[in-house]
């Protein structure tokens, strides 16, 4: 994995969550270190009490790490959607 495709991840995870965060009231928590022990989870509160998790990203390479968070990020985004044009609908 070289640097620019690293960096392309990360900036692309935080385009992504960034408006999500202000929109669901979400909080990110992420670990990496050199043993390959990396994840991202994300998590949706209410108020100050934490909610369901939404995402849990665990994989060796870190980048890989932010490119499964960002799938799981835009299933999410997705199915909040879905949720809000059935209440719509209904």
């Amino acid at each position: 994995m070289d640097g620019e495709e690293h960096s392309r991840a990360i900036h692309e995870f935080y385009q992504i969550y960034r408006p999500l965060q202000k929109r669901y009231n979400l909080r990110q928590h992420s670990h990496f270190d050199v043993y390959g022990n990396n994840y991202i989870e994300v998590w949706e509160y209410k108020g100050d009490v934490r909610g369901s998790r939404i995402v849990m990203a665990k994989e060796e390479d870190e980048a890989a790490c932010y490119r499964r968070a960002i799938e799981e990020l835009k299933s999410y985004e997705n199915n909040r959607k879905d949720r809000s044009n059935e209440r719509k609908a209904g």
